[in-house]
Parts: structure tokens; C-alpha cells; sequence
């Protein structure tokens, strides 16, 4: 009786703790496109600008680049929002069926990337013009205050029940072998 119990108890446990598969996220076609659009009351905080024509010419940059992107969104808004209903509608059918999964990814490929293209031009250029007047190390804080606003545009990982996933590479990890790799000798 005992082992019933013990059998029962243990298959009970391992079925709470099975993995369930993950929900998939809601696609934002907009965030894929990485359109967004900067804080001009938070960027002269941000990359820390003290002179007033300084943040002048900055925030006169930024709202530049901000118009042209809010061209590119309200042109390809209808393309945009029809591409993210698909998507989310069809969910877990893309993972099963491989047709399908293709011909959304060749209209992903088709819509995405050159938005995606046309966007880095007027960052590149918003970037050259942010060169030309910023110090080093103000330009230094402006790349890193972007790759943040970029960073936030990624969709979320899907949390399990048990957050105990690994790290995604176990060899940068620090401690045991000091990020070395196999180990040896760090000279």
C-alpha cells in the first residue's frame, strides 16, 4: 500500500513540474521594423547636455528623425497591422505547418526588412549629424542610451513555471573556470 502511495505521490509531483510549452508572445510588426520614437525631454537628460544650443540642435535633430520615421509608420501602417493580425492569429499553426510558416516569413521578408533598411539610413544619419556637435563622451552615452531604446523593442522570452533555465552560455559564466572555456590558464 505504502508503494502505491509513494508511486501515486511521485507521478502527482512530476506531472506539477512538467513542462508546459510556452505561450507565444504577441508579434509587434512595428517593434520588428524597429520604429520607434525618441523622448525629446529625456534624451538632453540622458547623454547628459548642459549647453542650451547644444540641446537645441539636438532635440532640433531628433524631431527630424522622428518626422521621417512617423512618415514611414503612416504609410506602412495598414501593411503593418494586417502582417501582426496574422501572425497572432495563426500562433502555433506556424510551428506545425511548414507552408505556412514560409509564406509569413517571405511576407515578413518582404515588408520588414526594407523598413527595416530605410530606418537604419536615418539612424545612421542621425547618428553622423549627433557626431558633428557632441563630445566623445556625450556621443558615447547617445549610442548607448539607443542600443538601450532598441534593446526594449525585442520581444520578452517566455517565462517557464520553474525559472530555473541555464544561462545561454555556460562558458561566460563567472567563477568554476573563470570564463575560459575547457579551463587552462588565463596568461
Amino acid at each position: 500500500m505504502k508503494n502505491y502511495t509513494l508511486l501515486f505521490v511521485f507521478f502527482w509531483i512530476a506531472n506539477l513540474n512538467a513542462q508546459e510549452a510556452p505561450k507565444m508572445p504577441k508579434y509587434n510588426a512595428k517593434n520588428a521594423a524597429n520604429i520607434f520614437y525618441y523622448n525629446l525631454s529625456e534624451v538632453p537628460e540622458s547623454i547628459k547636455i548642459k549647453k542650451e544650443a547644444i540641446e537645441n540642435k539636438t532635440l532640433k535633430v531628433l524631431r527630424d528623425y522622428n518626422s521621417k520615421v512617423k512618415i514611414i509608420s503612416f504609410l506602412n501602417t495598414p501593411e503593418l497591422t494586417d502582417l501582426e493580425h496574422t501572425i497572432n492569429t495563426l500562433g502555433k499553426q506556424l510551428f506545425n505547418n511548414r507552408d505556412l510558416a514560409e509564406r509569413v516569413q517571405k511576407q515578413v521578408e518582404t515588408l520588414i526588412l526594407p523598413l527595416r533598411d530605410s530606418i537604419a539610413v536615418y539612424e545612421t544619419t542621425l547618428n553622423d549629424s549627433l557626431n558633428t556637435f557632441l563630445s566623445k563622451k556625450q556621443f558615447k552615452k547617445w549610442l548607448k542610451y539607443q542600443k538601450l531604446e532598441k534593446r526594449k523593442l525585442l520581444p520578452e522570452r517566455p517565462k517557464s513555471r520553474n525559472n530555473a533555465a541555464p544561462p545561454s552560455n555556460m562558458n561566460n559564466q563567472r567563477g568554476g573556470m573563470g570564463g575560459r572555456g575547457m579551463g587552462g590558464r588565463g596568461f
